[in-house]
C-alpha cells in the first residue's frame, strides 16, 4: 500500500501547476486548460466534471471576496480612492492567480479521493 502524501507536498505540487500524485506532469496544456490526465504518470485529475468547484469557490471567497467586501464595506467616504485602487489590484490578482488555485484545487480533490478511497479499502483504476 502506498502511503499518502503529506498535505504541505500536495499543496506544492498543485502551486506550481504539477501532477499531485508524481510532481512531474503538467496540469495544463495552456494557460488554465486543464488535462484530463497526467502525461507522466497517467492519473486522471478529475474523475467528474465539476469536483473542483467547492475547492475553488473556497478560495476565492477567503482569498480575495471577503477582503474586497470588506474594503467596501469599511470606506472611508465618497471621495475616497483607496477601495477602488485596492478593489482593482484584488480583481488582477484574482485572474493572474487562477491557474495556481485551480492547480491546488486538484491537489486537494485528490487528496479527497485518495482518503476516500483508503478509507473504504478500494483502489481505483489509473488513480494508483
Amino acid at each position: 500500500m502506498i502511503a499518502p502524501l503529506p498535505l504541505k507536498t500536495l499543496l506544492s505540487r498543485g502551486m506550481r501547476r504539477k501532477c499531485p500524485r508524481c510532481g512531474q506532469g503538467d496540469l495544463f496544456s495552456r494557460w488554465a486548460k486543464l488535462r484530463e490526465h497526467c502525461p507522466a504518470c497517467g492519473l486522471k485529475y478529475l474523475e467528474n466534471q465539476g469536483d473542483l468547484w467547492a475547492f475553488i469557490l473556497f478560495a476565492d471567497r477567503v482569498i480575495f471576496m471577503v477582503p474586497l467586501i470588506v474594503v467596501f464595506l469599511v470606506g472611508r467616504g465618497a471621495e475616497s480612492i483607496w477601495p477602488y485602487v485596492f478593489g482593482t489590484v484584488l480583481a488582477v490578482g484574482l485572474i493572474i492567480t487562477f491557474p495556481h488555485r485551480m492547480g491546488i484545487s486538484v491537489a486537494l480533490d485528490y487528496r479527497v479521493r485518495t482518503h476516500s478511497a483508503e478509507a473504504s479499502g478500494t483502489v481505483s483504476g489509473p488513480d494508483r
